[in-house]
């Protein structure tokens, strides 16, 4: 099935979950930022940008993918270098340091980048450290199957 919305799309592998969200504005005049969501587990109301309220419920095969974008300001800045959303991920770039929220077996994977025009956070968890070669192979597979079109003017989206 394919999830498309704001400039985001996923052509989802059978096992997946994908929702693609923006948050309502506090102000006016702030702009709403989308985030793509994609696990192998269904995913909770409410969770945050990057997965509390889900990874919680992860069991050790699961894989959590957000993929947040960030404002123009950080478009080809030094965090947010060009580049590409990774279709493959090496499974030695996991490590159970690079989590949120440490919670135990769980390892986490972390990468910034600028595609098409717009600023992105990619941020990936699974559930075993000691499975990462095969949840990794998991993850660069949705990776595969997710599009970042170029970017919008604003309001447009």
């Amino acid at each position: 099935m394919r999830v498309e919305a704001h400039g985001l799309r996923a052509d989802t592998p059978v096992g997946w979950e994908v929702r693609i969200t923006r948050h309502l504005p506090r102000e006016p005049e702030d702009v709403s930022m989308p985030v793509l969501h994609a696990a192998t587990f269904p995913l909770p109301e409410g969770r945050g940008d990057f997965g509390s309220r889900a990874v919680e419920v992860m069991g050790p095969n699961d894989v959590f993918i957000s993929l947040l974008e960030y404002g123009d300001e950080a478009v080809n800045s030094a965090l947010f270098s060009p580049g590409t959303l990774p279709s493959r991920i090496d499974p030695d770039r996991f490590g159970t340091n690079r989590l949120q929220r440490w919670i135990p077996n769980q390892a986490g994977y972390q990468d910034f980048f600028t595609e098409n025009g717009r600023a992105f956070c990619l941020y990936i968890v699974i559930g075993s450290y000691g499975n990462r070669e095969d949840l990794a192979r998991r993850a660069s597979h949705m990776l595969a199957a997710t599009k970042i079109e170029s970017a919008f003017p604003p309001g447009i989206q």
